[in-house]
């Protein structure tokens, strides 16, 4: 499904036919509110997932003529962002639709900091998900979902200084989407940090933002609702990292940022992970209120399936500071793949994997992120049309009709074999069924559930078919699962 597909985007052709329909287009300025019902700009909030142009949230936005603002540099380019990163993309519409004209492309880390300390392993997720600490943040890392630069899901350190991007679940909580690596930690280090003033006493040239001490002085550039400082205000600050006489942050610029889009907003595009979940008409999406309550679902159950954490796609207009959505897309994949590719068809936009149980059609699409992780020399702007027959990929992605429609396609070295998804079918002490795919399970297979390794009895005497999320890791492999636990 598009989200855009009750605001489509327009060809070149309806886009000329429509305007010459017009004597003239009136425009609007930032928020997207309309003008006489004809022309205006709407907003695109999400994961950016591929270049040539700029694709987010399933589109591709032309951007020959964008201005692109990169951590506040309005001379900025599109060769500065990257695949992962969150961007917000203020995009033109006509009567209501998305012209497929990007406007402005803006980007802003969450937060460029040091790893307080090594990453640790999230309970319950198997060790594909750690979590560690910048600046009081928690951040939350996927070994598939999150993209790279510069270090690794199995090499991030302590005392690394990385750049964070990504769905921000809380004040003080990020999932991230993209993480580069920024060096190591030294005095000097350029810093940057988000957070809500206190503990501020003019004339003192100091404060504190989530737990970090900020100081300034009368070099650093303050830009901030009628130039005074105070407790409460929500700033952006840049600056560098000092240890004399005590650990701080040096201030070069402290800036006023709204933490919305605003109370009116037509034509809104949102992507994010959900957070304060009271019901499908009362949520949030990185710290937006959302009602979905009248929205079209896709798929047809996801209402049964939205909680806090579960990713999703929200389209709607603003009313109130309230997100109306139109349209709710579930994002959150519950398959997840590491095999070989044995079969490739272009024309169909899809991949076949194999397995040494039997094989699986692997559809993308303009939401599907590519990214090449394999050898010293990968491959960048890497899509469908670089994958080759034999190379050992891993997916995540959602699962219907006995296929998968990936969100991630990650290229990476041969490793282990895996399959993760809803149980079809089972025969205990034997084998799993997963999308179509019959596991057989060796004697020795260890299992595990939330709470840590469990028998196989317990485990088979748990375990349901067509409710239960299972993950297979066949480590030879050799065509039995090694490993296996509840998700």
């Amino acid at each position: 499904m598009n989200l855009l597909q009750s605001k489509r985007l327009l060809s070149p052709g309806m886009l000329a036919a429509a305007v010459a329909s017009f004597v003239t287009l009136a425009s609007c300025g930032g928020g997207g509110t309309q003008t006489a019902g004809i022309g205006g700009t709407g907003i695109v909030a999400g994961e950016t997932t591929g270049f040539g142009s700029i694709y987010v949230n399933g589109d591709r936005y032309d951007t020959d003529t964008s201005q692109f603002v990169v951590d506040g540099d309005p001379n900025a380019g599109q060769d500065d962002l990257a695949l992962g990163m969150f961007v917000k993309i203020r995009v033109e519409t006509l009567n209501g639709n998305f012209t497929g004209k990007a406007i402005e492309v803006i980007y802003d880390d969450e937060v460029q900091g040091p790893v307080a300390a090594a990453p640790v392993d999230l309970p319950g997720a198997g060790g594909s998900k750690k979590t560690f600490d910048v600046f009081g943040q928690t951040i939350t890392i996927d070994e598939t979902d999150t993209l790279f630069n510069g270090t690794s899901f199995a090499t991030l350190a302590a005392n690394d200084v990385v750049e964070i991007s990504g769905f921000r679940t809380s004040d003080s909580e990020i999932t991230a989407s993209y993480v580069e690596s920024k060096g190591t930690l030294m005095v000097g280090s350029e810093v940057e940090l988000r957070g809500t003033i206190s503990g501020y006493v003019a004339p003192t040239q100091e404060f504190m933002l989530d737990g970090v001490l900020i100081r300034f002085d009368n070099l650093t550039e303050i830009e901030v609702p009628n130039g005074m400082l105070q407790d409460g205000l929500f700033v952006e600050v840049e600056g560098t990292h000092q240890t004399a006489p005590v650990i701080s942050v040096a201030a070069d610029k402290i800036e006023f940022e709204d933490q919305d889009f605003g109370d009116e907003i037509d034509n809104i595009s949102l992507q994010g992970i959900i957070s304060n979940y009271t019901s499908i008409a009362d949520f949030e999406i990185n710290g937006q209120p959302i009602d979905a309550g009248g929205a079209s679902l896709s798929p047809g159950n996801a209402a049964s399936l939205l909680a806090n954490g579960v990713e999703v796609e929200v389209e709607g207009d603003i009313v109130g500071g309230v997100l109306i959505a139109d349209e709710l897309e579930l994002r959150e994949g519950e398959s997840e793949l590491r095999t070989t590719v044995n079969d490739i068809d272009q024309a169909g936009n899809r991949f076949q994997l194999v397995y040494p149980a039997g094989t699986l059609w692997v559809n993308t699409n303009g939401q599907t992120l590519f990214k090449d992780e394999a050898g010293a020399m990968p491959v960048q702007n890497f899509s469908l049309d670089q994958l080759g027959i034999g190379d050992f990929v891993k997916v995540k992605g959602i699962a219907g009709g006995g296929e998968v429609t990936a969100e991630i396609v990650k290229r990476l070295d041969p490793d282990s074999s895996k399959l993760e998804g809803l149980v079809d079918s089972f025969v205990a002490n034997s084998s799993i069924t997963i999308l179509g795919i019959t596991y057989p399970v060796d004697p020795a297979a260890t299992y595990e559930d939330s709470s840590g390794p469990i028998s196989a009895a317990a485990f088979f005497a748990a375990l349901q078919a067509g409710i239960d999320i299972v993950e297979l890791e066949d480590d030879e492999p050799d065509g039995a699962a090694d490993g296996v636990e509840f998700d």
